[in-house]
């Protein structure tokens, strides 16, 4: 047997479970959107009694109250575009952080629901007189329900995300020329060696593709290759 055909199989990742990419994404996705969206929705009304003027109404939106609702919800988008690039622990880093954005963001939502008309806090982050007289501050639990929901999605979408991290990487179109003709080299001797096995004359190239991919590179796939001492 030829030094050729001993030579063990390269190992390769196994391909991308688009399904668990396909999911990761839409459910990422659903919770930046949900974040967003949160973010622009009212979650409070400040109420300021006439004492020292005119009664006056202040609006708290989701970015008054929690200004990093929308970043988070950037930065998730941002890491559905890295899943097709990125795997290893590379994918399993950016699988981390989303679910660790989602769990943040829950943290002004319980905010909202437990403390509601509680929370003076909410009173230093919107353009209230500082001797103003607060008297109350009604909440919508809409918002923080939907921030929750948008957590969970999250924290899902990095579970599927995670899945992918031990598989392929992107296509070869992406790779670098001396990475693609490696990879064409080794397609070809590997049908050189079954052709071979199976008693067949030549070695045709496994598929019309693999043969105009090889001319691409500058290789022949017809041409034997020279004996190695």
């Amino acid at each position: 047997m030829s030094s050729e055909a001993s030579q063990k199989p390269q190992t390769t990742a196994p391909p991308v479970d688009r399904r668990w990419q396909m999911i990761a994404s839409v459910l990422i996705l659903l919770a930046a959107l949900g974040l967003w969206g949160a973010s622009r929705m009212k979650w409070a009304t400040i109420l300021v009694a006439p004492d020292l003027g005119p009664a006056r109404v202040f609006t708290v939106n989701g970015s008054d109250w929690s200004p990093w609702l929308t970043p988070v919800g950037i930065a998730m988008a941002a890491a559905v575009v890295a899943q097709f690039a990125l795997r290893g622990w590379a994918l399993r880093i950016v699988a981390i952080l989303v679910a660790l954005g989602g769990v943040l963001a829950v943290i002004p939502a319980i905010s909202l629901l437990t403390e509601g008309e509680n929370n003076l806090y909410i009173v230093k982050m919107v353009d209230v007189p500082a001797r103003a007289v607060i008297d109350g501050i009604p909440t919508e639990s809409t918002p923080g329900y939907l921030v929750i929901a948008s957590a969970v999605c999250a924290i899902l979408g990095a579970v599927a995300m995670a899945r992918t991290a031990r598989q392929g990487g992107m296509s070869s179109k992406y790779s670098s020329p001396a990475a693609r003709r490696d990879d064409l080299e080794r397609q070809i001797f590997d049908e050189r060696e079954r052709a071979a096995a199976s008693g067949e004359p030549t070695a045709p190239a496994a598929n019309e593709r693999l043969l105009w991919d090889s001319l691409d590179e500058g290789i022949d796939p017809t041409e034997d290759e020279e004996p190695r001492s």
